[in-house]
């Protein structure tokens, strides 16, 4: 493609890595690097900051070459007006990032996570007439998270998602979801997260471990992550065999809280350990160090960690969650029921005795195009494509 025909695509993500923390809608930064292998890309994020020191302070940066301009904004604490300021600095953030972004004129808005940056994006379309995609990751539409509340909110989400060019979810399974709450849209598409399989690759043979190792991979939080059920899994586990290790990698805000649960249940620095935060190649070190991943999740979007471990060619255990069904077979892994402890301890079990069975390389072979890079780029450069003609109707 012809560096003329390239298409300017605006991301507005509600999550994206940040000042504070980098790992928040990292899987967004990694879509909008796919994505400018064909399209030039910007970045819009807006952050609530209650310790900036300025009521609005703006970060511009290149970053993998993407503009991403990140717009502060603080909090207001005013009684009875805390509500009403939030939302104002939220639109003035928002309208300040376009100033900076006046010379990137984009043919098509690309939304992540709803509802209100899918405001944004419907006001711009009203106000420019610039059409807008949206994909979904959140899981709030899902039974066993139940986060999908209030008659205004589930009116105005409807229209935002009617009024856009295309809807995107992650999974088929959060697909489902949307649809049961009637948010609906003729181009309703589901389109994986992409998974950097030039990095997740097969490591070479493990050597120096003398007993079998699974890990955890998860942002510690217990509620969608049933991180202590886990914990209960593997305590009942290392009283009937003693050849395993378990190391749990991550980091998040229920972090010290699953650590202090593990000594409690005397496994910590004996059966259990926790690695902190892995990024990158610490991270694939980690994954091609494992005979194989556990995923013990009551719900999820997607489950990037899950492609990320098939990639490297290592086995996975995991619940009927996000991207699993549609991935997870007799030649890669166990699925099991979500919210079954004694179904996850049986899993593990087996897979402690019947891991080496797997083929590396089969395994990767199962995610390998799906999910690349260039893939997902090519399928949402046709949404792109296809939502900024004259005759899309919505």
């Amino acid at each position: 493609m012809k560096n003329k025909e390239r298409l300017k695509i605006l991301f507005l993500p509600r999550w994206y890595p940040h000042r504070y923390d980098p790992m928040p809608g990292l899987f967004i930064q990694r879509q909008a690097e796919a994505v400018s292998s064909y399209c030039d890309v910007a970045v819009l994020y807006v952050h609530a900051d209650e310790q900036a020191a300025n009521r609005y302070e703006i970060d511009f940066a290149d970053e993998n070459g993407i503009r991403v301009v990140r717009v502060y904004y603080r909090e207001s604490h005013i009684p009875l007006l805390s509500g009403f300021l939030k939302m104002f600095r939220f639109f003035r953030a928002h309208s300040l990032g376009f100033k900076m972004l006046r010379s990137f004129q984009p043919d098509l808005l690309h939304v992540h996570v709803l509802t209100r940056e899918g405001i944004i994006a419907m006001a711009n379309k009203l106000l420019n007439g610039t059409p807008y995609v949206i994909t979904e990751h959140w899981s709030r539409y899902l039974p066993a998270s139940n986060n999908f509340r209030g008659v205004f909110r589930k009116m105005i989400t409807r229209q935002v998602v009617k009024s856009s060019a295309a809807m995107i979810a992650v999974s088929e399974t959060i697909k489902t979801a949307m649809l049961k709450f009637r948010l609906r849209n003729p181009h309703f598409f589901v389109v994986p997260n992409p998974v950097e399989t030039s990095i997740f690759t097969i490591g070479g043979q493990r050597v120096g471990n003398i007993l079998k190792r699974f890990i955890h991979i998860s942002c510690f939080e217990d509620r969608p992550k049933n991180i202590s059920g886990f914990l209960n899994v593997v305590k009942n586990l290392s009283g009937k065999r003693s050849d395993f290790e378990c190391f749990l990698i991550g980091d998040g805000p229920e972090f010290n809280i699953m650590k202090t649960r593990a000594d409690e249940l005397g496994l910590l620095g004996k059966t259990v350990f926790f690695t902190g935060l892995k990024e990158q190649k610490e991270l694939v070190n980690e994954i091609q160090a494992a005979d194989f991943v556990v995923l013990s999740s009551n719900y999820e979007t997607f489950g990037t960690v899950v492609i990320e471990c098939l990639s490297c060619g290592i086995p996975v255990v995991a619940t009927n969650v996000g991207i699993v069904p549609e991935v997870i077979n007799e030649t890669n892994g166990i699925m099991i029921p979500a919210g079954d402890d004694n179904a996850l301890e049986d899993a593990i079990n087996i897979m402690l005795d019947q891991y080496n069975s797997y083929d590396p390389q089969t395994i990767r072979n199962t995610v390998l195009t799906k999910f690349a890079n260039e893939t997902i780029a090519k399928q949402l450069l046709e949404i792109y494509q296809q939502s900024i003609k004259p005759n899309q109707k919505e």
